[in-house]
């Protein structure tokens, strides 16, 4: 148990070291990261939560975006009941700013509405809208975390293209990792950042590996695409406990192996050097630009 404590005090001095030593350069602005996944049923939403938890928790300005269009829950694992959300954004009733909601730690989060059938469509007019209001929030944050829908649709593909970096996620289960290349594939090619690797609910450190430098290698071999290792996060039965008391395991099970393997890869993240320096505004015109292109 103390082992764990020292470990956990290690990465967050980490962090800490990092904001005390970094420098802001206004014409980068915010990061834009997008958590991605193949498939549903892999913890991106969990680990997405947990990681903007650690920054925010690190002093790190952070808004976490829950873009799962019409499925969003991160208010519900929270216990948050926010009164406004991006559908009341879309119709015109709420601008952005206007329906964030504080969660622990500082943490903003932008709730995206569930169960909202004109969310899962939105045109792109409409997140045009959306996205005018986010640019206004660039050089007040340091990151943009954006939890995307699983799958490929042109939304989730939108979003994930424009990020300054990609945190892909998946289980070492084969269907996992096939769907997984499946979205690589078509993210190749048009990419502003890297990809970054997470193997979540591993049960040895060994099984975790051997899954990512799978993916990686035929990444490599059939699409030239290099995708870096971004992590493992073994499997951990705190992740449910915490959820089901409306909660993040970071921060209800801080000591605990999920939790520590969040904190190695937040701390990893570091200010990430953008191919962009137009930071979000750069984002906000790729999303548009792609959205328009798949309407003509």
């Amino acid at each position: 148990m103390n082992d764990q404590a020292e470990k956990l005090r290690l990465l967050a001095n980490t962090l800490h070291k990092k904001i005390h030593s970094r420098v802001f350069d206004d014409m980068k602005g915010c990061q834009v990261l997008a958590v991605a996944s193949g498939k549903g049923g892999v913890g991106k939403t969990n680990l997405a939560l947990g990681l903007s938890l650690a920054l925010a928790k690190a002093k790190y300005r952070v808004i976490l975006w829950d873009a799962d269009m019409g499925m969003a829950n991160i208010d519900v694992m929270l216990g948050l009941i926010p009164q406004y959300n991006l559908h009341h954004v879309f119709k015109g009733e709420r601008t952005l700013q206007e329906i964030m909601v504080k969660g622990p730690e500082g943490l903003w989060i932008i709730p995206g509405g569930s169960g909202i059938e004109e969310l899962a469509n939105v045109e792109p007019f409409l997140l045009n809208k959306v996205l005018q209001d986010v640019s206004l929030l660039d050089k007040k944050i340091d990151y943009l975390i954006i939890d995307t829908g699983a799958g490929i649709s042109r939304q989730v593909v939108a979003v994930t293209l424009a990020a300054t970096e990609v945190l892909l996620v998946t289980t070492p289960e084969p269907t996992a990792l096939t769907d997984a290349y499946g979205l690589i594939k078509v993210l190749k090619g048009h990419l502003n950042g890297g990809i970054k690797l997470i193997i979540n609910m591993v049960k040895n450190k060994d099984e975790g590996e051997a899954a990512a430098l799978k993916l990686m290698r035929v990444s490599k071999q059939f699409l030239d695409l290099t995708v870096d290792f971004g992590g493992l996060v073994p499997y951990d039965n705190n992740i449910q406990n915490a959820v089901r008391n409306n909660q993040s395991y970071l921060l209800a099970y801080p000591r605990s192996p999920a939790a520590l393997s969040t904190w190695r890869i937040a701390s990893s993240l570091g200010r990430i050097e953008l191919k962009n320096p137009s930071g979000m505004r750069g984002f906000i015109r790729q999303v548009v630009s792609f959205l328009k292109s798949k309407q003509s």
